[in-house]
């Protein structure tokens, strides 16, 4: 069968769009059983930073859902989509906005078009509680710790290989960047041996999206959009960004250096200040400590 590609904004958004589409996708990924989703925020954005555009997805929700650690449990729900690497800033920039106005747990969702160094198609990152005595794991369930960190999932679309054994793989099939029809990433072939009822709700949207003429012109201006960004800013915004965290690392060090000097400067006034208080001179003390007289 012949499908539109979902990394696209304008495929990705229409899934969202289906409730039922939605659960499924949220809940295979997360694991747990997606009770209800009541959207926030949409966003579909080309922000404009020194004249450069760049595309990001975006989608908040309040929702339940339910595991069997924890039984039902209000959420908020933070979905993210890039294509291309450097947005991470902008995604702290988002989280960070969440944490000031919501009072729900926060998961995010990262869904990448550009690969992490972790060798995976589909994680998560969990912040577990461990005594700092014994170093043993602790089930800590306060609503205070939920509110100040968070689950993250990633799902690196570069990483996917074809494989069909569970829920989530199937799901992630879909997502696969292969199998392209023509030149143009924009619509794929996908071959499933089982399609689940939710999943075929997703199959269905991407089908009709591939076949429909107008659907088709709007992937293929979205799909020149980021070619053309890519090409004119992508090499550049990645040595920006090596480039800042190379200063960022050098700015650690001369931090470290400064703080070392100051608590050796600290040390050496308390000497001296030893040195004076149990009757030593100017002379014997810059002796001892090799300062000169003014310094002491």
């Amino acid at each position: 069968m012949i499908i539109a590609n979902p990394i696209y904004d304008v495929t990705f958004k229409r899934i969202l769009e289906n409730d039922r589409a939605a659960k499924f996708l949220i809940g295979t990924i997360l694991g747990c059983e997606v009770i209800s989703l009541v959207p926030n925020i949409q966003e579909r954005t080309y922000e404009k930073s020194d004249k450069r555009e760049i595309a990001l997805f975006r989608m908040d929700y309040s929702a339940t859902i339910k595991t069997e650690e924890e039984g039902e449990k209000k959420v908020l729900i933070e979905l993210q989509k890039a294509l291309h690497d450097g947005d991470i800033d902008r995604f702290r920039g988002y989280l960070g906005a969440e944490y000031i106005h919501s009072q729900l747990p926060i998961i995010t969702i990262y869904i990448l078009g550009f690969n992490l160094t972790v060798d995976s198609p589909a994680f998560v990152a969990r912040p577990d509680c461990w005594d700092l005595r014994t170093q043993e794991r602790l089930e800590v369930k306060d609503v205070f710790i939920q509110q100040v960190t968070h689950h993250a999932y990633f799902v690196q679309t570069l990483r996917i290989k074809p494989s069909y054994n569970t829920r989530l793989e199937k799901l992630l099939s879909i997502f696969e960047q292969a199998n392209f029809i023509g030149q143009s990433h924009t619509t794929k072939a996908l071959i499933l041996p089982e399609i689940e009822p939710e999943l075929n709700e997703i199959v269905k949207i991407l089908q009709y999206m591939a076949a429909d003429e107008e659907m088709k012109k709007v992937l293929s201006e979205e799909e020149y959009y980021h070619q053309e960004m890519e090409r004119m800013f992508g090499k550049s915004n990645r040595a920006i960004i090596e480039m800042e965290n190379i200063i960022k690392e050098k700015d650690c060090i001369i931090t470290e250096k400064y703080g070392i000097i100051a608590e050796n400067k600290q040390t050496l006034n308390n000497i001296v200040a030893k040195l004076k208080n149990n009757g030593l001179s100017l002379e014997e003390i810059s002796e001892i400590t090799g300062l000169r007289k003014e310094e002491i």
